[in-house]
């Protein structure tokens, strides 16, 4: 082999588990780690969950810590680097063609009418109220599903059962699911799911042995909604001591 590397020659270090290719070698641990390991950081104070502790770090700082970063333009604060670029894109210096940016977090669209609905909803608190209960809506399309299952007694029965849908789209996908037979396989085995997301947590645990070890005793559940559930029912106290938990590989 020559002692140097032409210019244009790239060195790639090859996963021996699939087809992946890295440039660096800690791209390579990265990629085995989140891929064939199974390891995930969950965040202990909502439903994120991260591959990298980095990761959940910056989303703690500015989602929880409330640490921002400032504009050098203006006395606008994002809550993290990503949304501040976004910001100094939509703010100063524009936005690509067909984007809409919220200058206030990481959301994206292509139509200006979703980041005015975004906006109003996630920043500005606006809700839609019911006018015959206590119900409120963070869009008018929800607002107007409401009353019309709850108040006008507007229904979509299903022609194949008792099922009633208060949509639509609802009534839609339990057709195509129940009666259809509409299924979302395994590839690694025999089963098949009417819904994509419980084809998601199959694969996750049974599959890929992504498992969330408490860490006061030695349960390990498949998702972190029910290690969360088992730490709130069984260690009480740990509830808000912020313990490190991890998704991590179990044994096949």
């Amino acid at each position: 082999m020559h002692a140097k590397c032409h210019q244009n020659c790239q060195l790639h270090d090859n996963c021996d588990q699939c087809d992946y290719s890295a440039k660096h070698p800690s791209s390579l641990r990265k990629h085995k780690s989140t891929i064939h390991m199974g390891i995930r950081y969950p965040c202990d104070q909502c439903d994120y969950e991260a591959t990298e502790k980095s990761h959940l770090k910056k989303h703690q700082e500015s989602k929880h810590d409330g640490i921002r970063y400032p504009c050098n333009e203006c006395e606008y604060a994002a809550a993290n680097t990503q949304t501040l670029k976004n910001h100094k894109a939509a703010k100063h210096g524009g936005v690509g063609e067909g984007q809409f940016l919220c200058d206030l977090c990481d959301f994206v669209t292509s139509r200006r009418t979703n980041l005015k609905q975004h906006k109003a909803s996630k920043h500005e608190g606006i809700r839609y109220p019911c006018d015959q209960c206590n119900y409120s809506a963070a869009l008018t399309s929800n607002l107007k599903v409401h009353k019309d299952f709850m108040h006008k007694g507007i229904r979509y029965p299903c022609d194949y059962c008792e099922y009633i849908a208060p949509r639509k789209g609802d009534l839609r996908r339990h057709t195509a699911a129940m009666h259809e037979g509409i299924r979302y396989p395994c590839n690694q085995c025999k089963l098949a799911f009417t819904v994509k997301r419980q084809l998601k947590i199959h694969i996750e645990s049974k599959h890929q042995g992504i498992k969330y070890p408490c860490d006061h005793c030695s349960y390990a559940a498949t998702q972190k909604s029910s290690l969360k559930r088992h730490i709130i029912t069984q260690h009480k106290k740990a509830v808000n001591t912020g313990a490190d938990i991890r998704g991590v590989h179990g044994p096949s």
